[in-house]
C-alpha cells in the first residue's frame, strides 16, 4: 500500500487517473485497457501472480470482446473477477481506491525471464517412487 492516500478517492476518479496514465494520445479517461487495469492492480497489490494472475484478468476483459472498456463494463470486470477468484469484492474495490494516484507507488512488472530462471523441472517438484514398479 501507499504511504500518499489521497482522502475520499473513489473509484470512478481512480478509474479516470488510471485510463489517462502514460497515454501519449492525450485520452479524456472515458475507456480503459487491459495493460493500464493489470498495472491498477499491480498498484493495489490485487494482481500478484499467485491468487490472482494476469491470465485471470485477461479472460475477465476479453469477455467483453473490446480492447477498452467503459467505467459501467469496468464495474462489471470487477464483480466477474471477484466472483471467479472467490475474492470480496468491497476489499477489492477498497484496494484500488487506496492505492495512491497512478506511479506514487513503484510498480513491479515481472519479466518471462524470470520465470526461465526460477523454473524447475517436474521430477523435482513432485515425489518420484524408489522402485516405479511398485506404483
Amino acid at each position: 500500500m501507499s504511504d500518499i492516500i489521497e482522502p475520499d478517492v473513489t473509484l470512478d476518479q481512480q478509474f479516470i487517473d488510471f485510463a489517462k496514465m502514460s497515454d501519449p494520445k492525450g485520452r479524456d479517461g472515458k475507456t480503459i485497457d487491459l495493460y493500464m487495469t493489470d498495472y491498477w492492480m499491480r498498484q493495489a497489490g490485487v494482481l500478484n501472480d499467485r491468487v490472482v494472475t494476469t491470465t485471470d484478468t485477461g479472460i475477465a476483459f476479453f469477455k467483453f470482446e473490446k480492447t477498452e472498456i467503459n467505467y459501467e463494463e469496468f464495474e462489471e470486470y470487477l464483480k466477474d473477477l471477484a466472483e471467479t477468484k472467490h475474492l470480496i469484492l468491497d476489499d477489492l474495490v477498497s484496494a484500488l481506491c487506496k492505492c495512491g494516484l497512478p506511479g506514487t507507488v513503484p510498480v513491479r512488472v515481472p519479466q518471462y525471464r524470470e520465470y526461465f530462471l526460477t523454473w524447475k523441472p517436474k521430477n523435482r517438484l513432485m515425489v518420484v517412487p524408489d522402485d516405479p514398479k511398485k506404483y
